[in-house]
């Protein structure tokens, strides 16, 4: 699950890079430091307890994954890392 999360925060890094320009740094901003939590919750295993009845993309904010649809990909591995170490 830590692995990922490790590739989730890469893909969320990536694409606040190349948005630079982007009207809402600090959206970015903010997904860039919950994608950060998400990580050190996957290493305590506490990222359930996280997201306390959200989805993941709930959590980092909808309408910024919305406008980022290349790491959704990262976010379904995510997602599937999790249900794969709840069923352990």
């Amino acid at each position: 699950m830590g692995i990922a999360a490790g590739k989730l925060v890469v893909a969320i890094q990536k694409e606040c890079g190349e948005a630079i320009g982007e009207s809402d740094a600090a959206l970015a901003q903010k997904v860039m430091n919950r994608a950060h939590v998400l990580l050190q919750a996957s290493q305590s295993s506490s990222v359930l307890s996280l997201l306390d009845g959200r989805t993941v993309v709930e959590y980092l904010d909808p309408a910024w994954v919305e406008m980022h649809p290349s790491i959704e990909p990262s976010i379904v591995a995510f997602v599937a890392a999790l249900h794969a170490h709840e069923n352990v």
